[in-house]
């Protein structure tokens, strides 16, 4: 063949050989493996979205323990990615070199892997690495000596009930004591490691509650039926493990798992574990479909408006269910917690309320007009806590119901109201 420039012949081996060449140097580059997601789900298992199919390995290292992902040919989606935490993780951190991408954890216990396979997914052209991780302990049986140490409250456990002990000045200054047993459904979401901090410095702590469970299922979505008791506790959980990553908090959640507990029960729970502040989880719904928007409430023995009269009753007759009414002595109680609910306690919950909505607003979460409100809500009667009620947002909304049961929007949510949490204590004790 002549080249009609230079007049030189070119074979036709010459041309198969560059060819060739050509061809091993596109191969030897190919487009990077982009890492999109790094998560762990609720079963604790880790997850990490890949762009394409990828060769990659999984290890464990001890002293220290750490879990250990090769990803050949791979890159981050976004360079600034440090996934959420879990509770049996300290620390995360990568190395980028020429031809891989490592991906570490550091771990505060020694774990199995007990499975690991790549996942496409359906009809796209991207699939997630899927780690299977055994081995984990029980971080409420982890924390069971805390519990017994924690001297927080008087009481001693026996069997499923703790007894608390109650002295009582009577008018003529003799005293006695009122003794009952309590259900023990405290639930801490304590990090071992991380809760081993210096004891001169108070650790805030905050107390979650999600609401309803058990036979009292809440609202009901109109289109995808979701439960209120089971959005509100898995919520519960994202917030209070995302808390416990910061390293600056002590965390209970007043139910972790599907049971019942009645309105008081969980104040009390709260006062026991001497909370700095309480939040009390729920989700919304009204006949108007169209509503939508996350809102908070604060108490008020005058409530911001008509429908926040007939939510707060809604939520008290939860109680009914039972066998606990509200109605008669009982409701004398209530009004002498509120009646001690000093005026700086609902200024420190307005303040929460605040910085919440600025945080909310702030990541692009929709919101609901006239967005702090007041209520006679049973829960937010403790006079010695900020006390705050969270609606996430209206079930009986398709849309709203549908982004609510979102992963992403889950761990959005949870990481606005750190944000806030954060901001709160901050300013509170500056």
């Amino acid at each position: 063949m002549l080249n009609l420039k230079t007049g030189l012949r070119i074979s036709s081996v010459t041309i198969a050989l560059i060819s060739c060449f050509a061809s091993q140097n596109i191969l030897a580059n190919p487009s990077k493996v982009l890492v999109k997601n790094i998560f762990f789900n609720a079963k604790n298992n880790l997850e990490i979205s890949l762009s394409s199919k990828a060769d990659f390995k999984v290890f464990t290292l001890t002293n220290p323990n750490r879990l250990v992902i090769d990803i050949d040919n791979a890159e981050l989606e976004n360079p600034d990615e440090k996934p959420l935490l879990t509770t049996f993780t300290s620390s995360f951190r990568k190395k980028k070199n020429e031809n891989s991408l490592r991906i570490v954890f550091e771990l505060t216990q020694k774990i199995n892997i007990e499975k690991v396979k790549f996942e496409k997914i359906k009809n796209e052209n991207f699939g997630k690495i899927i780690v299977g991780i055994g081995g984990v302990k029980n971080v409420v049986e982890s924390q069971k000596s805390e519990q017994e140490a924690d001297k927080n409250f008087i009481s001693s456990r026996v069997d499923e009930f703790e007894i608390e002990t109650t002295k009582i000045i009577n008018p003529d200054g003799s005293a006695k004591y009122l003794v009952r047993k309590i259900p023990a459904t405290i639930a801490p979401v304590v990090n071992s490691t991380r809760d081993l901090v210096t004891k001169k410095a108070k650790i805030s702590v905050v107390v979650i509650d999600s609401g309803h469970g058990g036979k009292d299922p809440g609202t009901i979505g109109n289109f995808a039926r979701t439960k209120e008791k089971n959005l509100t506790l898995s919520y519960a959980k994202e917030l209070g493990k995302q808390l416990i990553n910061t390293g600056r908090y002590k965390v209970y959640l007043t139910r972790d798992s599907d049971n019942f507990i009645p309105l008081r029960k969980r104040v009390e729970i709260a006062r026991r574990k001497k909370a700095d502040l309480f939040i009390s989880l729920h989700a919304n719904s009204i006949s108007d479909h169209s509503v939508t928007g996350f809102s908070i409430y604060t108490l008020s023995e005058k409530s911001s408006d008509r429908h926040a009269e007939l939510l707060a009753q809604k939520e008290n007759r939860a109680d009914i269910i039972n066998g606990v009414n509200f109605s008669g002595a009982s409701q004398d109680i209530m009004k002498t917690l509120i009646d001690l609910s000093q005026r700086e306690s609902k200024n420190s919950s307005s303040r929460f309320a605040n910085f919440a909505i600025k945080s909310i607003k702030n990541s692009g979460i929709n919101i609901l007009e006239n967005t702090h409100r007041f209520a006679g809500f049973v829960v937010l009667t403790a006079p010695d806590m900020a006390s705050v009620l969270i609606e996430l947002g209206y079930l009986s909304n398709k849309h709203e119901e549908k982004i609510l049961n979102s992963l992403r929007y889950k761990r959005k949510v949870a990481a606005s109201l750190v944000k806030a949490i954060d901001e709160y204590f901050s300013k509170n004790k500056s």
